[in-house]
């Protein structure tokens, strides 16, 4: 899969193609406008982390949009999530590595708290936000805000969300992962089963419905939790 560069924004061409009636865009590594990949500081970095509590919405921009609720975001680096992972024992783990800058990893969000709720029991399920591009003036609390803004607008749920706190390009290098959404599935041991990242050549990329539904229904009914 190609392999370009990590620049942070709204990913365009995938809202151009959205609205043209054609196939999905197959999910690439997310493409941001220059003026966020540059470190000039043309927009001021917070003094602070927004906390979640604190976080609004903007003006809703029509009367259905749904009201922010309030999120747990705890930043964490990719040792970090492993060290999550391992306190689940006993459970299947599934990770959903996103960002508000991949329209298809959004579309497919929804599908990590239906996962959960289909079985409590049994899947600790856990967000991992790649949002933060590694830009000096730009650090991790410069994206939180947007990043709750979209969970918030999620059903209530008890996903564990954590957000990266490593430079996205680096993250995806260091882990060898050319594309988001991309979904970690994580046996009962704590060892890594299955990635779900679209590079097995589907068209349409990474599909709960499709992929991680079943394939972690099938865990479940093979090795019921205790």
């Amino acid at each position: 899969m190609f392999r370009s560069r990590l620049v942070w924004g709204l990913l365009i061409a995938a809202e151009l193609s959205a609205g043209c009636g054609g196939p999905p865009p197959r999910p690439v590594r997310p493409m941001r406008p220059d003026m966020e990949t540059s470190d000039v500081a043309s927009t001021p970095t917070p003094d602070a982390i927004v906390s979640a509590t604190a976080t609004k919405p903007d003006r809703a921009e029509n009367e259905h949009d749904l009201p922010v609720r309030p999120v747990e975001l705890i930043e964490s680096d990719w040792a970090g999530l492993q060290s999550l992972i391992e306190q689940q024992k006993g459970k299947i783990v599934v990770v959903d590595v996103w960002s508000t800058a991949c329209e298809p990893c959004m579309k497919e969000f929804p599908h990590l708290i239906s996962l959960h709720q289909r079985f409590p029991n049994d899947v600790t399920a856990i967000s991992f936000d790649v949002d933060y591009a590694g830009i000096k003036s730009k650090p991790p609390a410069y994206y939180r805000e947007r990043v709750l803004k979209f969970l918030g607008s999620q059903i209530e749920n008890t996903v564990l969300h954590r957000m990266c706190t490593t430079a996205a390009e680096d993250l995806f290098d260091a882990i060898k992962l050319d594309s988001i959404p991309a979904v970690y599935v994580y046996g009962r041991d704590g060892a890594l089963l299955k990635r779900f990242d679209g590079s097995s050549g589907e068209s349409e990329g990474v599909s709960y419905e499709k992929q991680v539904i079943p394939f972690v229904g099938d865990l479940v009914q093979r090795d019921p939790a205790k």
